[in-house]
């Protein structure tokens, strides 16, 4: 007999809670049979690390504000607030695992509540591994366990996902783009190390005599193997040995080192939307560049307003926890690069001015210029007094010319002034008339 049956209901539900399971739709990672564990091992591919890092630069090294959502002072209390609430957050650590929402499709982000003189705050805002979670049959996003799942509460998770749908509330996940790439060129490198290891080096072909016997055949061919092994051998003056190149080998190591480019080329293009920020290679232009770093700057954006939207989105809950669901919350904003270089250029100008040089690096990194189009030219030396050093002919020559500009200019001037006092002094009817028209014109002079 069952003494409390909305208990035992329960405790069905949960016992088969993950037969609710939603499955991923991830095409590549069905047909691989793999999860997100193994595109998480991608990060140990040297190429994905160096495109992924770059990816993330645009998010983790972009300055950001935070702004009132109103004028009024309720909001502005509430910003108050949240600025205070957040000073202590390890922003960039918590912003790049925030970026797991695109590389893996989706990411949680847990709040960690505490209160203070009766205010709920966000102690601490901790992106957690995808998956560790999954979807059910009505898109709860559900907290995976050894043996049973459970829906996660409400208000304790702030949910980011990369293109979502109804169909695919997991996301898009953009390593698993990268999979085949990846496994096609580690493959290609373990067939491309046995082709250099039997064809990297010459061959050598040995010549014997008709009715040589086996053991002069034998020394032969150890002599052959010392030519390889140790570039030296010897043998009778009657031995023939012959080095040969082959072409066709030469070209097949041309063939595997083109398929290794192209696959490096692949995993770029699904990471950064294009190449030559992380190969330019010898092809390619200032146009086509231009066009590759715009398709980056948009990207940026769009990562930008993913990791925007999570912490807009805990502002929210902590003023409407904290202030009632009336006051406009706080925002969180990345600042613009346009406005951002316009600021650093200003800044840059007065450094430049007071002596400072900086180099292709640097504009590369704060202005998003290809290094490629940056040439850096400094001046020519100059003497403490920040004039320039010439020979004592040209300096003299420099002088010269200087003090005949100024004499040319003063003569001019001098005869200006003079014409002016003769006609003041033509239309004066006395002399008194005269040093008054002279003062009047002249006045700041006197």
């Amino acid at each position: 007999m069952l003494h409390n049956p909305n208990k035992h209901f329960a405790d069905l539900i949960k016992q088969y809670s993950m037969l609710d399971i939603l499955s991923d739709p991830d095409v590549i990672l069905a047909k691989a049979g793999i999860g997100i564990p193994n595109l998480r091992n991608l990060m140990n591919d040297s190429q994905v690390e160096t495109v992924w890092n770059t990816r993330l630069a645009g998010v983790t090294g972009a300055g950001f504000t935070i702004e009132p959502g109103d004028a009024n002072p309720k909001a502005r209390r509430a910003v108050n607030f949240v600025k205070e609430m957040v000073r202590n957050y390890d922003f960039p650590t918590i912003i790049s695992a925030m970026m797991d929402a695109v590389a893996f499709g989706f990411c949680p982000v847990e709040i960690i509540w505490g209160t203070t003189a009766k205010m709920w705050r966000a102690v601490d805002f901790v992106p957690k591994p995808p998956e560790w979670f999954f979807f059910s049959q009505r898109k709860n996003l559900m907290f995976r366990s050894s043996v049973s799942a459970s829906r996660v509460p409400e208000n304790k998770f702030i949910l980011i996902q990369n293109r979502p749908s109804y169909q695919n509330p997991y996301g898009v996940k953009l390593f698993s783009k990268v999979y085949w790439p990846v496994t096609f060129r580690r493959n290609g490198v373990r067939w491309w190390t046995m082709f250099i290891e039997k064809f990297g080096a010459p061959f050598i072909y040995g010549k014997f005599q008709k009715g040589a016997s086996t053991e002069d055949r034998d020394d032969l061919l150890s002599a052959l193997e010392d030519i390889l092994a140790n570039s030296v051998a010897v043998g009778p003056d009657d031995s023939y040995v012959e080095i040969k190149g082959d072409s066709i080998r030469s070209q097949s190591g041309q063939v595997h080192e083109a398929f290794y480019n192209a696959q490096n080329a692949e995993i770029a293009k699904a990471i950064l939307g294009q190449t030559l920020t992380s190969d330019i290679g010898e092809h390619g232009s200032r146009a086509a560049a231009e066009v590759h770093y715009q398709v980056k700057a948009d990207i940026t954006k769009s990562d930008q307003r993913l990791v925007a939207g999570a912490f807009n989105k805990l502002f929210a809950l902590v003023t409407q926890f904290n202030f009632g669901a009336e006051v406009p919350a706080p925002r969180f904003e990345f600042e613009q690069m346009e406005e951002l270089h316009k600021e650093r250029a200003e800044r840059d100008k007065i450094l430049y001015d007071m002596g400072a040089r900086f180099n292709a690096d640097y504009l590369s990194a704060h202005y998003q210029v290809d290094p490629a189009h940056i040439k850096v030219q400094l001046p020519s030396p100059t003497s403490p007094g920040g004039f320039q050093q010439f020979s004592r002919r040209e300096n003299n020559e420099t002088i010269f010319d200087f003090t005949g500009r100024l004499e040319r200019q003063g003569q001019d001037t001098i005869d200006a002034i003079i014409d002016d006092f003769r006609k003041d002094i033509s239309k004066a009817r006395s002399f008194d008339d005269a040093s008054n028209r002279i003062l009047n014109r002249h006045k700041r002079q006197f």
